[in-house]
């Protein structure tokens, strides 16, 4: 009697850029018969919610340089943008490309991968939600939204960011009227409002500059204002020379407060130098999820409540043009950046009164505006995100939060823990999950190196299943069964 065993699968959960990149991994480098089912609730593969279809205005905050899907093939992004435009002199390393084409490269990366992988190693591309997990080791099955259920032997949970939190208030009934838009990915947000009403961003990231330089494209008239914690905004993009730290981050004291003090240090003493204070931060780049593993978890605290404001505006940066926008605007006298925080809504009629108290102040200000949108980004509570997946894996037991609530617990490969501490055998994740434990672990630089690992972690881990799976079909067959 013959039987041939399974194809193995893994199920990979969101197609943003992590999971579009882990599923490339595997298609190139899969050597053995396998299943990679890509399931995503959107309608493409590759784009997620920060590459999809959108304004051209909307810019990737790194160089074209420096945006190679492929850790090992840093001029990648250059030769598809040379490909993809019919011409090398096009191609700026140092330009910012708009987010959408990113999408599409991405897109064409997967599809090239799928294009070129071994004849018994497919792609299959699932558009649906997964509602829910059942993990009957050695398998995992996957209930989805349309009824469906996929069995994997492997899952990596691709989910990126969470949504937003709505701003804390007493009288949180405004959250449920239209003037309130609380992602701001909405598009048809964005197109419903009439261009002499006045708009309030709350946060002043670059979910901000990309909302304000869409309302600059639609030629919006009304007033624009931001109101954050602080009234930050993140700080340009600008060329700047390579550098060698003057001390070793892996040796320094675990101490927010001394870091901050050399960090201040040697960036006094570059631009002393006729420097810029650029090259400090990208020096450091390397050495960030280094710097925040070494600090003991009260200085983790102490890190997300005094300075990690000041590390994002200088570390996570905008492209020129978006800042020269914000700039115009405010000169015009059109856009007004606050540092408040809302304390409460009160609509009337056609417009909401926003009441703001600004920092160190306890009087009460107020503006008048048609809508309200929520750019704060991700919320970075894991305790109290409601996540319909997440929830579900946690009642389950197969997943739990970290310690200081940023993200889902992993060991260093990425395996979730589950709440009895031990390491689930078919569970993964990658990306803004694992901030908790890397904190640097959002952007494409650091996630690309995670998806190539993982991805050969896996493989490394099915192939070693399918040697012990054949050991013991050779004891079988020693009786006269043979299994293939």
């Amino acid at each position: 009697m013959t039987r041939r065993a399974p194809c193995p699968v893994i199920a990979i959960v969101g197609a943003g850029f992590s999971g579009t990149m882990v599923a490339t991994h595997l298609l190139r480098e899969a050597r053995s018969p396998l299943r990679v089912v890509l399931i995503e609730r959107a309608e493409t593969a590759g784009a997620g919610i920060a590459y999809r279809e959108q304004s051209d205005r909307h810019l990737l905050n790194v160089r074209a340089e420096g945006m190679s899907a492929f850790p090992d093939q840093p001029g990648h992004f250059l030769r598809w943008l040379a490909e993809y435009r019919g011409d090398d002199a096009l191609v700026n390393p140092a330009a910012f490309m708009p987010r959408r084409l990113y999408g599409q490269y991405l897109r064409d990366v997967l599809a090239a991968a799928a294009d070129q992988a071994q004849r018994d190693v497919r792609l299959e591309i699932v558009q649906d939600e997964v509602t829910g997990f059942a993990a009957i080791p050695p398998r995992t099955t996957l209930r989805l939204a349309s009824g469906t259920t996929i069995d994997a032997d492997r899952v990596v949970l691709a989910i990126g960011n969470p949504g937003p939190a709505d701003p804390p208030v007493d009288d949180r009934q405004f959250y449920s009227s239209p003037m309130y838009q609380s992602h701001a990915w909405s598009m048809q947000g964005l197109i419903s409002l009439r261009r002499d009403d006045a708009v309030l961003l709350v946060g002043s990231g670059l979910t901000t500059l990309d909302w304000i330089a869409s309302l600059a494209e639609r030629g919006h008239r009304g007033a624009i204002h931001v109101v954050s914690r602080r009234g930050l905004l993140p700080r340009v993009h600008q060329a700047a020379a390579r550098h060698v730290l003057g001390f070793d981050p892996g040796t320094a004291a675990p101490r927010v407060r001394l870091l901050m003090r050399l960090i201040r240090a040697e960036i006094a003493q570059v631009v002393a130098a006729g420097g810029d204070w650029r090259s400090v931060m990208d020096a450091l780049r390397p050495h960030g999820q280094t710097l925040w593993q070494r600090l003991p978890r009260p200085e983790q605290l102490r890190f997300l409540r005094h300075a990690r404001t000041w590390w994002d505006i200088h570390r996570h940066r905008a492209a020129p043009r978006n800042l020269e926008t914000v700039q115009r605007l405010i000169d015009k006298g059109q856009l007004q950046v606050l540092a408040a925080r809302p304390v409460a809504f009160v609509e009337r009629g056609d417009a909401v009164d926003v009441h703001l108290r600004p920092r160190g102040r306890t009087e009460v200000v107020v503006r008048s505006v048609q809508r309200v949108v929520n750019c704060t980004g991700p919320d970075s509570n894991y305790r109290r995100l409601n996540h319909p997946l997440l929830n579900t894996l946690r009642e389950q037991g197969l997943a739990s939060v970290d310690d200081i609530g940023l993200g889902l617990q992993t060991d260093a490969g990425g395996r979730l823990q589950q709440q009895d501490g031990s390491a689930s055998p078919t569970l993964f994740t990658l990306g803004p999950p694992r901030k908790g434990a890397l904190w640097e672990t959002t952007a494409v630089p650091e996630i690309r190196q995670q998806a190539q690992a993982l991805a050969r972690d896996l493989l490394v881990t099915l192939d070693s299943q399918r040697s012990e799976a054949g050991e013991s079909r050779g004891v079988v067959s020693g009786l006269g069964l043979t299994l293939a």
